[in-house]
């Protein structure tokens, strides 16, 4: 089981890397660090990889916030007409992707809670893509069954 602190060394081995491979065109990466409901720490990156991608598919910024069972994710999509825009989701995850000759963006963010598929909706507005979806609400408890 690794502790905060082996997060934090490896965390350091990135920036690390990050900054040593830094060239004329700029990339966007980070990282975020919760304590999850568990107690234990959760390192999440984001933004383009340190080495570049072959063909060119930039990872967009996302942000992930649960409240009140509605889970709402951020992406930022700069330069990208709605039409362009292809949204999946799964009870786990949302795939966002654009292939456009100017633009290519794709992510899958994984969910930390089970969503509704059906209660998806999804709004794009100044380069920003919003959408929010249901959290399914927990499995029934279960049920007594009478033995006859």
């Amino acid at each position: 089981m690794s502790t905060i602190w082996d997060e934090f060394n490896e965390m350091h081995k990135r920036m690390e890397r990050m900054m040593n491979g830094f060239t004329s065109n700029a990339k966007t990466y980070g990282f975020t660090v919760h304590v999850g409901p568990d107690g234990v720490p959760h390192m999440h990156e984001f933004g383009d990889d340190v080495a570049p991608a072959s063909d060119d598919v930039r990872e967009p910024l996302t942000d992930v916030s649960v409240e009140n069972d509605v889970v709402r994710i951020v992406v930022e999509l700069p330069g990208v007409q709605k039409e362009d825009i292809q949204l999946d989701c799964t009870e786990t995850s949302v795939t966002v992707s654009v292939d456009t000759e100017s633009r290519k963006f794709r992510k899958t963010v994984p969910l930390q809670t089970n969503i509704d598929v059906d209660s998806a909706k999804a709004e794009y507005n100044n380069g920003i893509l919003e959408v929010t979806v249901n959290s399914k609400s927990k499995a029934p408890e279960g049920k007594r069954i009478e033995i006859l």
